[in-house]
């Protein structure tokens, strides 16, 4: 009984320098070190296309970003192309507009995390009518 109370502390003894680490409970996650992510968000870009089907630069694009309650207009560049930016996860609506010509709304979902993110869908084409 002596030796198995010699080797239970000495096995005790041998884990417990092992871990040689020190964690501050104060911490949120018990003390570990904090995640450090590189995702900096996803983009989603819009294009406008005109009435014949042809890319439309300096039309505008209407970004409401619904969970967030912000609107924003963006201006396609020479490709035709805006490109959304990721506020956080949400519902975000998008109009092309160009004088008095609209065209039909399309919708993304941003779904994401602290080190993840995603948009489902990944693009969306939007034709002047």
């Amino acid at each position: 009984m002596r030796l198995f109370g010699s080797l239970l502390a000495l096995s005790l003894a041998a884990v417990l320098a092992g871990c040689g680490t020190s964690y501050d409970a104060s911490l949120p996650d018990g003390g570990r070190g904090q995640v450090t992510c590189s995702d900096v968000g996803v983009k989603a870009p819009v294009t406008v296309l005109d009435r014949s089907g042809a890319p439309q630069s300096n039309a505008g694009v209407v970004v409401t970003y619904v969970t967030a309650g912000e609107e924003v207009v963006l201006a396609t560049n020479g490709n035709g192309v805006a490109i959304v930016l990721d506020k956080g996860p949400g519902i975000v609506r998008v109009q092309g507009q160009i004088n008095d010509l609209r065209t039909q709304t399309a919708e993304f979902t941003f779904i994401g995390g602290e080190c993840s993110s995603s948009v489902t869908p990944r693009a969306a084409t939007l034709q002047l009518q």
